[in-house]
């Protein structure tokens, strides 16, 4: 079927092409302007010259064809235009939906602050990056609710993401499985038969990964996971304050299961990625259920686009008689040749006609490896150019870094056992060579590298057993000497105590006579001390006697005192008092007259009504304004409603977290 055509006004589409008329003009008076110069300046007579030179009769022909073969090429290229095209607009025509997982699990703290808020702002992230097509966002936990239903505005469902927390859940537990008939019930009934569903979580039970691997056998539907949390796992910390623990009074501690998550993304064809501090994992994602996997339909938006037809090539039939006038002086085919042959160039290093990988790959097999490192884009083939450049430990960070964003590549396992084999870490190279063997059993240059290292395991293990035996003959020789020569050292070492026994026996001897005299002098000494003390003793009791005395009449002084200052105050108090009394009944007599004469005023005065909010119903007026208590109260009629419906409620919600 043909597309509506209307005529519209001549107009050019590519109207810089018409300045080359300029340039035809300028340079056809030019070449007429030279022409008469070479008449008038001729070496010949004119007489002599008619007879002498023949000029070409046919000289004006071929500079008119060339003029008008330039005009008519210019006014061709520059896109005359007087038709239109009426065409209808398309629009790309697929669905995606988030599964948001709100267990306890998500207030883990092993991300900061914790896996929740990051989760919110991945949700974001991809929601902004899908901008094609529809979108919705399912939260769930012990059961699953749809939040937005499908829409083409990603504001009203990033507008949601605040108010999502497990708090708001009308049933705990941790049901992906619940949460993935939601969604393709939600795509169902929206009219889509294929779609894809990412969900973010940190974890699901091997009962719902069975359930979802069973269901998504065999389906249109792709199912990517974007992983939270980490293997080492964090603990829970709950909004009110305090760490979740189990029934044994034990810190329940979450970690990231991650074998469960990638045998469902393989089941239905699609991603598995761990969360990341960069953009990357939102980048794959977004790319994941690509533009050919959508189908196009037909918008309703009124109007439809109107493309200008290009009518140029009309004018591509007059430009054929004037090459025929061109063909005897061989102009046509040196302008043929001119255009076909190549331009001879000097090799570059990428070519504008290839992308990035292209070159990268060129640049790669021309062993400029520096240049392949710069243009590839993903970390296993950046670590491939790093090893053939023999940058080995750059190497290793990048097929690490395949490794985390791949961890189903053998390939990228394999480079890795590659580079530690390089950096001489064999026990790190075998283990990265046995679990690519086990994503891919086939593959034989890992078992053979496995071989290589354990021999060469051996090998050191046997010089270094030699060293040691060596090592150890050494050592026993040392001690040898050692020990004859502590054996002269120690009977020097006795000689030397005795001599120094006799002299201390000497000494000792002198000592015992000194100290016998000095302890008959201290024994007088003390005696003639306690007389003095006996002596002191006598006379201070004799002084504290008239000291209490002195003190009982002072204290009886006092209480006569203190009696005559109560009775004064007393009085001063009962003064006070009255004053208060006659001082609150004045103030009262104040307050009555002015709430008299306020209600005077009230009852001339008429008070403002809101007529618009006194017309809303009651059950409006106290619908609360937060939205996260709306939601949480559309949850819990929609839980009791499938409640009532169900003759037996689901009990296996799992654990809480």
């Amino acid at each position: 079927m043909l597309p509506d055509t209307s005529l519209i006004p001549l107009e050019f589409l590519r109207p810089f092409w018409l300045l080359g008329l300029a340039a035809v003009f300028l340079l056809a008076l030019f070449r007429y302007q030279t022409g008469k110069k070479q008449q008038h300046q001729s070496l010949i007579a004119a007489h002599l010259s008619e007879h002498l030179v023949k000029v070409p009769k046919n000289t004006f022909s071929v500079f008119l064809a060339f003029n008008l073969l330039a005009i008519i090429a210019c006014i061709s290229l520059s896109g005359p235009s007087w038709r239109q095209h009426d065409l209808p607009v398309y629009e790309m025509h697929k669905a995606q939906v988030i599964a948001l997982d709100l267990s306890y699990s998500m207030y883990a703290t092993d991300a900061k602050p914790d896996r929740l808020s990051q989760a919110r702002y991945k949700v974001i992230d991809l929601v902004k990056s899908w901008e094609e097509g529809e979108k919705g966002l399912i939260a769930y936990a012990g059961d699953a609710f749809t939040i937005s239903p499908l829409t083409t505005d990603g504001n009203a469902i990033i507008n949601h993401i605040p108010s999502l927390s497990p708090t708001i859940m009308p049933v705990t537990g941790s049901r992906a499985d619940l949460a993935l008939e939601q969604a393709i019930t939600l795509l169902k009934n929206a009219g889509y038969q294929q779609g894809h569903i990412v969900f973010i979580t940190d974890g699901i039970d091997p009962n719902s990964a069975a359930i979802m691997i069973n269901r998504l056998k065999g389906s249109p539907w792709i199912v990517s996971i974007l992983a939270m949390g980490s293997q080492q796992g964090a603990p829970i910390k709950l909004p009110e304050g305090g760490l979740l623990k189990d029934q044994a009074g034990q810190i329940v501690i979450p970690t990231l299961n991650i074998p469960p998550l990638i045998d469902i993304t393989r089941a239905s064809g699609g991603l598995y990625v761990n969360v990341s501090n960069r953009n990357t994992d939102i980048e794959q994602l977004s790319k994941q259920f690509s533009v050919n996997q959508g189908v196009k339909k037909e918008s309703q938006q009124q109007g439809k686009n109107k493309l200008a037809v290009d009518d140029g090539y009309w004018l591509a039939f007059l430009l054929m008689p004037l090459f025929l006038l061109l063909f005897r002086k061989g102009l046509f085919y040196t302008l043929l040749l001119a255009l076909t042959l190549p331009v001879a160039t000097p090799e570059v290093q990428a070519s504008i006609w290839k992308n990035n990988q292209q070159n990268a790959f060129q640049a790669y097999q021309n062993q400029d490896y520096a240049q392949a490192r710069e243009l590839y884009d993903s970390p296993l083939e950046k670590g491939s150019a790093l090893y053939k450049n023999k940058q080995y430990q750059q190497a290793l960070t990048k097929f690490t870094q395949a490794t985390i964003n791949r961890p189903e590549s053998a390939a990228a396992f394999y480079n890795q056992g590659n580079a530690y084999a390089q950096l001489h870490n064999a026990d790190k190279a075998i283990a990265a060579y046995q679990q690519s063997l086990k994503l891919n059993p086939t593959l034989k240059e890992a078992q053979e590298n496995i071989d290589l290292l354990k021999q060469l395991k051996e090998q050191q293990s046997k010089q270094e057993d030699s060293e040691q035996q060596k090592n150890s003959e050494q050592q026993k020789n040392n001690e040898q000497q050692k020990n004859s020569e502590q054996q002269k050292n120690n009977e020097q070492q006795k000689n030397s105590e005795q001599q120094k026994n006799s002299e201390q026996q000497k000494n000792n001897e002198q000592q015992k006579n000194n100290e016998q005299q000095k302890n008959n002098e201290q024994q007088k000494n003390n005696e003639q001390q306690k007389n003095n003390e006996q002596q002191k003793n006598n006379e201070q009791q004799k002084n504290n006697e008239q000291q209490k005395n002195n003190e009982q009449q002072k204290n009886s002084e006092q209480q006569k005192n203190n009696e005559q200052q109560k009775n004064s105050e007393q009085q001063k108090n009962n003064e006070q008092q009255k004053n208060n009394e006659q001082q609150k009944n004045n103030e009262q007599q104040t307050n009555d007259k002015q709430q008299m004469t306020a209600k005077e005023v009230q009852s001339t005065e008429q008070p403002e009504v809101n007529q618009e909010l006194e017309a809303l119903p009651n059950w409006l007026k106290n619908m609360p304004d937060d939205p996260s208590i709306l939601l949480r109260n559309k949850m819990r009629l929609e839980y009791q409603k499938r409640a009532q419906s169900n003759s037996v409620q689901q009990e296996n919600n799992g654990v809480i977290w």
